[in-house]
Order: C-alpha cells, then sequence, then structure tokens
C-alpha cells in the first residue's frame, strides 16, 4: 500500500517525544528542588507583604484628612490613596424596571437591556443533516483531514506554557 512506512514514522515521532518528555521532566523536577528551596522565604516575604499592607491601610483610614487633594499617591511603586467606590445598583423586581426603562427612557432602551437569542452551535452539530437541512442549516469544511494525537497530551500542555513563556 503506497510504500510508506508509518509505522518508522510514527515510531520516529514517539521516540523525539519520549526524548522531549525525559527533558521536561527533568525540569520539572529541577524546577520543582527550586520551589522546595525557595518556599521559606516565599512564605516569609508573603507574609511580610500581607503585614506591611495591613500597616499602610490602617495609616490611610486614620489618616482621611492626607488624601483630599490628591486622593492617591505613588510612592516606592506602591499606588495608595482613598478612592469612590462603584455603587451597587440593586433591584427587586426586573421585569418592573425593565417596563420601566421602556417607558421613560424607549431611546436607551437597546444600551439597558440585553435581549440575546443565539442557535447552539454545539446542540446543532449533533443533529443529522437532513434535519439541519430543513432549519436552513448547512455543514461546511467536513471533509477528512489528517490528524496526529499523542496520547500523553499532558507534555504538550506543559512545553506549549514553556513555550508561550519565552515569547513574551
Amino acid at each position: 500500500m503506497g510504500g510508506v512506512d508509518f509505522e518508522r514514522l510514527a515510531q520516529d515521532l514517539s521516540g523525539a517525544r519520549m526524548m522531549l518528555k525525559e527533558v521536561v521532566s527533568s525540569l520539572e523536577t529541577e524546577i520543582s528542588v527550586l520551589k522546595k528551596k525557595q518556599l521559606p522565604a516565599i512564605r516569609k516575604w508573603a507574609s511580610a507583604s500581607a503585614e506591611r499592607q495591613t500597616a499602610l491601610h490602617q495609616a490611610i483610614e486614620e489618616n482621611p484628612g492626607e488624601f483630599v487633594k490628591p486622593r492617591s499617591r505613588i510612592l516606592h511603586g506602591i499606588k495608595f490613596g482613598i478612592q469612590k467606590k462603584k455603587g451597587e445598583v440593586t433591584w427587586e423586581d426586573e421585569e418592573r424596571v425593565i417596563f420601566l426603562i421602556k417607558k421613560h427612557f424607549p431611546e436607551l432602551v437597546e444600551g439597558l437591556i440585553r435581549v440575546k437569542e443565539t442557535a447552539i452551535k454545539n446542540a446543532l452539530v449533533e443533529m443529522a443533516a437532513v434535519d439541519l437541512k430543513k432549519l436552513g442549516v448547512s455543514v461546511e469544511n467536513d471533509t477528512d483531514e489528517v490528524f496526529i494525537k499523542a496520547t500523553d497530551s499532558e507534555i504538550d500542555k506543559i512545553v506549549d506554557a514553556i513555550l508561550k513563556a519565552e515569547t513574551e
């Protein structure tokens, strides 16, 4: 059949993936060792940061007069001060609110009321082609395509994350 040695090609790919897996596994081991080594310092400085943030927060609360104009400051890379909270909008009867928006602000209905009706593609894809045709839905790009998928896809996620971090 065609003379292509698929077994050898798959074996070559598998071998390369095994080497990749070994290298990533070695890296993960080294990272794990470094994390364990640095964990006490991370905990220490995370705790110290939380304590110092609490102290700054308390000082701001106790001295609001210091933040009238300007209401915030930036010192040593830390922005702090007093800001207006965003108010929380609540209502008990949504239908009533919608009715009153339409009554008092008809020109704002589109911006204040969400109306959304959409067909669910994931559900439609499960239907038979004959039924889809009745609905005016066509199926495109449903041809055969080549696929290659490793059974150990976890390694791909790790490699992708490492490579993504490198490009950022």
